[in-house]
């Protein structure tokens, strides 16, 4: 006997998988923002992949999405469904759905009383009930908390009359809540997060902004990854657009948020984004004198120029940080950029220079206590010596920053930790090892979507893979961390994930794939990126001499 069940909504990985498999290009994270803009559902995906797969302009690309809405071609196929729901009801219950759908997560029957306007709590329980049975409403029935879908949202938020009464309104309600007295979960900022979005609602982005700062902006991005949501929040801030300074009163507040909406742009692989950001900031920090911020700015600038491979602007802006925080004498920022010109010079095969600029900041940074600081360095310091191959050492610094993550509990720095360690007992030729540490470091990074780590993970994978002889799953595992490389315009690990594939088709005689491979591994390593341009070369000499 079948049950008929309806499909309200996709599973996660079945609209991602899907969305590739209609050719939208896109990583991962990308394109599960999208699904999940229309609570993955799958008539709205289908007609938006198809919209994003036949765009002139992007040629498939997931960025073509904003230009999208397929709600108007969503409602006919629907049979007017959202139009012929709201227009059955009365002005009443139609201005009341519309103040549901100002709330921005699932909420209790308590929030959802103070609309009431309806009576005794008899009435205003069979308007619920009518509005459940319609399906414009969900309720849980076990939690009693009750939700929209992302499109019936969309819907009756559009025709909310006084959106800023109401978002005003729900701030009071919000605001009454206590502080959790633990937080363990993204959920349980779930009451803080509602009272920052209907602040920023009400037009009170200053308050918004102290909000964010004082009780959302350490837990989200230190302890829980959730850059996606802090991109989502802090983007309410520029309501004049994002090439626009976010509107706030004072100078340092700006460029925080500038500086803290740009690092998540980074953490997601979106790095372009955050370069841009990032200016805006310097230029901001640089003309009001503030050198403190100038050289946080001009810091966090250089670390995506790493990224895409721009190593010499990188290298200029990381000395002209130490310059600013040398002036204001402050040994904390002037280590920081000490800690980060030890990272570059390794990449450019500078090893002893790289250790010697390391060392004097993680002896600073321990002077001074500071964990999650040196928790970076010993990473850096575990990665020159994989530049090194030098297994033995990068094992021992991958511990040591596994260590201080586990202290932090900073699930950023834990997934680098985990990564390298994988890497260094591949590299010694421990695969189990390798294999737990790695399995472990992508199950983290896929559940906050940490794309800029996902590639190295991917191509350790791919060698892992190769060392045991499945060639055909090694193949795949560098050809998505390609992809992801190639997306997110990963200058250095493009270089390393050819590196690979020259290898790996030079070991399968194929010549013509294998040169192809090294000599675009090359040209990405010509950046400065010397370690890879020594290894292209010497895969390319190997086909050569074939």
């Amino acid at each position: 006997m079948h049950k008929k069940k309806d499909l309200t909504q996709l599973d996660k990985e079945d609209a991602v998988e899907f969305f590739k498999r209609q050719g939208v290009k896109g990583t991962r994270a990308e394109i599960e923002e999208v699904c999940r803009a229309y609570g993955f559902h799958p008539l709205s995906l289908r007609l938006l992949s198809g919209m994003i797969v036949r765009d002139m302009k992007y040629g498939g690309d997931i960025k073509a999405w904003a230009k999208y809405n397929p709600l108007p071609k969503l409602v006919p196929k629907e049979h007017h469904i959202l139009e012929l729901a709201y227009d059955s009801l009365d002005v009443k219950k139609q201005n009341f759905i519309s103040r549901l759908s100002a709330f921005r997560n699932p909420i209790d029957y308590d929030a959802i009383s103070i609309f009431n306007d309806f009576g005794s709590e008899e009435k205003f329980n069979d308007v619920l009930i009518e509005l459940v049975e319609r399906g414009m409403l969900f309720r849980d029935e076990k939690s009693n908390i009750f939700d929209l879908h992302p499109i019936m949202r969309k819907y009756c938020y559009d025709r909310l009359r006084d959106k800023k009464g109401v978002h005003s309104k729900l701030r009071d309600y919000f605001a009454a809540i206590p502080k959790p007295e633990r937080i363990e979960f993204v959920d349980d900022l779930a009451p803080v997060i509602e009272l920052y979005h209907h602040t920023v609602g009400a037009g009170r982005y200053n308050k918004a902004w102290e909000l964010f700062s004082d009780r959302l902006h350490v837990e989200l991005y230190y302890k829980f990854g959730a850059y996606q949501t802090i991109i989502e929040l802090l983007r309410a801030l520029f309501p004049d657009g994002e090439d626009k300074l976010p509107r706030l009163k004072y100078k340092i507040n700006q460029g925080q948020t500038l500086n803290n909406l740009a690092n998540s742009y980074s953490r997601s692989g979106q790095s372009r984004k955050a370069i841009n950001t990032f200016q805006i900031a310097v230029n901001l920090a640089d003309k009001s004198g503030n050198k403190q911020n100038l050289a946080i700015s001009l810091g966090n600038l250089a670390e995506d120029q790493i990224q895409i491979g721009e190593l010499n602007a990188a290298e200029s802006n990381l000395r002209r940080s130490i310059e600013n925080a040398d002036a204001i004498s402050s040994e904390i920022f002037d280590a920081i950029g000490h800690r980060e010109i030890g990272g570059l010079l390794a990449y450019r095969g500078k090893f002893e220079e790289s250790e010697k600029e390391l060392i004097s900041a993680l002896e600073l940074f321990t002077k001074s206590h500071i964990l999650q600081s040196q928790c970076i360095v010993w990473t850096y310091l575990s990665i020159r010596s994989l530049l090194t191959s030098n297994a033995k050492e990068a094992l021992s610094y991958a511990i040591k920053a596994r260590e201080l993550a586990d202290i932090e509990k900073l699930e950023r720095d834990v997934i680098r930790a985990e990564y390298l360690l994988g890497a260094a007992h591949l590299m010694e030729g421990n695969l189990a090892e390798a294999e737990k540490h790695l399995t472990e470091a992508l199950t983290r990074d896929r559940k906050i979507n940490l794309v800029e780590f996902e590639p190295d993970i991917l191509l350790d994978f791919a060698k892992l893979r190769f060392k045991q002889n499945h060639k055909k799953e090694a193949l795949k595992f560098a050809e998505e961390a390609l992809q992801i490389a190639d997306r997110c315009e990963y200058r250095l690990k493009q270089a390393d994930i050819h590196n690979f594939l020259a290898e790996f088709y030079l070991d399968a005689d194929d010549l013509e794939r294998a040169r192809e491979h090294g000599e675009v591994a090359k040209e990405r390593a010509e950046c400065g990126y010397k370690p890879a341009l020594e290894k292209a070369e010497e895969v390319l000499n190997k086909i050569e001499r074939r």
